[in-house]
């Protein structure tokens, strides 16, 4: 089995003597890549890694992870080890076949303190891996499966009681969220901010609701042409969760929408990636003396 780890962010820096007081720390991934990939397509993990660190920061606090080989995902190594930062395992194998989900995520272990994901699993199609690179949403569809795996997740979110609404008009409550939304898409009159209504899974589905979010990085949906930005909506969504946000990272993006302005029609969906399996386990980070 080919495995390798990819750790963004993963370095130090010291305090500085004088002046302004330096930026928070980036919050960093470890991505440990567990099937083969060309380094044309690690290139762009690393790439979608870079775009969630360098606008993210969260002291998670230490933890023990302990479990055997396959108990999350078939194929998971053993475990025995003290982290500091969320693991991701990535795979490819098969979903569904071709032109079906893309990818797909499930959280294994989730921290007790705050419910945010520890130990992430996202597996790639095998069968639709080489066509999402030629038509260039490869980096789209990773960005929203770390967001996911970040926390973007109903088993996260839910919990904190920041998503409602019914089938028909679930939406996020969160007060940063709402604000951002507030800032760029000011002609909304509906409930904000709104998830997907269209799949049945009302505030369960993690996802923004495509015909007013559009190509937005978040939303249930994706297409060859889209940019799939990242929004400063869905980075308001991560602060309502706790994470420290650096907005001057989110990618110029105002809500349209979808059919408003001639943009992409969407090719594939992003409906039921996230699995609703509870986590293998809640872990509670180490006290040290």
């Amino acid at each position: 089995m080919f495995a390798a780890a990819l750790c963004i962010a993963c370095g130090g820096g010291g305090d500085a003597a004088i002046g302004p007081p330096p930026p928070p720390p980036q919050f960093n991934i470890d991505v440990r890549i567990l099937s083969e990939m060309t380094p044309a397509q690690r290139d762009i993990v690393a790439a979608a890694v870079t775009r969630w660190t360098r606008a993210l920061s969260k002291n998670l606090g230490e933890f023990r992870f302990k479990s055997p080989a396959d108990d999350c995902f078939r194929g998971q190594p053993a475990m025995d080890e003290t982290h500091h930062t969320q693991i991701v395992f990535v795979t490819v194998g098969e979903i569904d076949g071709f032109n079906g989900g893309l990818a797909g995520t499930r959280a294994c272990a989730m921290s007790a303190r705050d419910t945010l994901p520890l130990l992430t699993h996202i597996q790639l199609d095998r069968v639709d891996l080489d066509v999402m690179e030629r038509r260039g949403i490869l980096l789209g569809v990773v960005t929203h499966e770390l967001g996911h795996a970040l926390g973007f997740n109903p088993l996260t979110y839910g919990p904190r009681k920041l998503a409602e609404g019914g089938t028909t008009d679930p939406y996020i409550n969160g007060r940063t969220a709402r604000a951002e939304f507030a800032k760029h898409g000011a002609w909304y009159t509906g409930v904000t901010v709104p998830l997907e209504n269209q799949s049945g899974g009302g505030p369960n589905d993690p996802h923004w609701r495509l015909f007013v979010f559009g190509d937005e990085v978040m939303s249930s949906s994706i297409a060859s042409g889209y940019k799939s930005p990242l929004s400063a909506i869905t980075l308001g969504l991560f602060q309502d969760l706790g994470y420290t946000v650096d907005f001057s990272a989110a990618d110029p993006y105002e809500v349209r929408p979808l059919f408003g302005d001639s943009r992409v029609v969407p090719e594939f969906t992003f409906m039921n990636d996230v699995s609703r399996v509870p986590p293998r386990a809640f872990l509670t980070p180490l006290v040290r003396d």
